[in-house]
């Protein structure tokens, strides 16, 4: 019974701390995570299924040797990412926006890891292609006022690409542009040897 109130004592302790520390913080931190050019970015079924179905027409005409061209619209990414974590409990994530602007991915998104605590989140990625392959580097993340270091970039840098590239197996990306709004992907499927 004592073990379990000093326990219960210190999560209650540890947990006004964190509170006391992003209040005192202020909104200088969470003041730095930005929102989408021209606001909230809507989610719609219509707009994820049109993207599943743009990817699945792509990679059926690239099967046959021809080129595939992929656009993605912010509104696109964030629907079929919203209602994705919808559809999951694992992860605790809402209210995500997606947005491509400057030549680079920018994610937003209510973090609640622990109730009753919520922080907004960022997530400011660069993508380009290399040999073939799509590349992420992420170049900042924080949680509230939190910023992330610099070694935790790198490593979900690595993570990420090393699933893209498990996922890339057989395309050949030749061009990856990110322009405002929209993302843009091109290259040809690479076809089984006889």
């Amino acid at each position: 019974m004592a073990d379990h109130r000093r326990a219960w004592l210190f999560l209650t302790t540890l947990a006004l701390i964190v509170a006391t520390l992003a209040c005192s913080l202020g909104p200088t931190g969470s003041g730095d995570i930005p929102s989408p050019p021209g606001g909230q970015i809507p989610v719609s079924q219509a707009a994820a299924d049109r993207l599943k179905a743009n990817f699945q027409r792509e990679m059926q005409e690239a099967s046959t040797g021809d080129e595939f061209r992929l656009f993605v619209t912010n509104e696109e990414i964030t629907s079929l990412v919203a209602l994705t974590l919808q559809e999951s409990s694992g992860i605790p994530l809402t209210e995500p926006q997606i947005w491509f602007t400057a030549g680079r991915v920018y994610m937003t998104g209510t973090f609640s890891p622990l109730w009753p605590f919520s922080f907004q989140s960022l997530i400011v990625a660069t993508v380009l292609v290399d040999g073939g392959r799509i590349v992420v580097q992420v170049e900042r993340a924080q949680m509230g006022p939190f910023p992330f270091p610099e070694r935790v970039l790198t490593s979900t840098s690595e993570t990420v690409n090393e699933t893209l590239t498990q996922m890339q197996l057989d395309l050949e990306v030749t061009t990856l542009q990110i322009l405002e709004g929209e993302l843009q992907v091109a290259g040809t499927r690479r076809l089984p040897e006889p």
